[in-house]
């Protein structure tokens, strides 16, 4: 295994951790409603159609494809940086988890049928 293996491995984990949560949240909470986890906290599924804060999810469709070229790009240029910096163990750590958080948002973004 490289040097870069372990923080690419470490993404994978995550991404994985990612996709099971979210699945779990799906089959637990659809049709559902809201959950009470706690007097003050529910729970409840929601699709976000846009990015944070639903920015742009009134948009033609068009954002979709947007969001999930900047997460490719992101990742490569993720991927180049862990390659060059994967002796920085803290800055490798950070890349690793954005990373996995730019691949669990491509993945849900391009593979989930809503």
């Amino acid at each position: 295994m490289t040097k870069t293996g372990p923080w690419l491995a470490l993404s994978a984990l995550i991404v994985v951790a990612d996709q099971v949560t979210k699945y779990f949240a799906v089959q637990k909470l659809a049709g559902s409603g809201a959950v009470a986890v706690t007097s003050f906290f529910n729970l409840i599924l929601v699709y976000n159609a846009g990015a944070a804060f639903s920015f742009l999810s009134d948009a033609a469709g068009w954002q979709r494809g947007f969001f999930i070229g900047i997460a490719l790009v992101a990742s490569v240029w993720i991927v180049y940086l862990l390659r060059r910096y994967a002796h920085q163990r803290w800055f490798a750590l950070a890349l690793s988890l954005v990373l996995a958080g730019a691949v669990g948002t491509l993945s849900t973004g391009c593979c989930t049928a809503r």
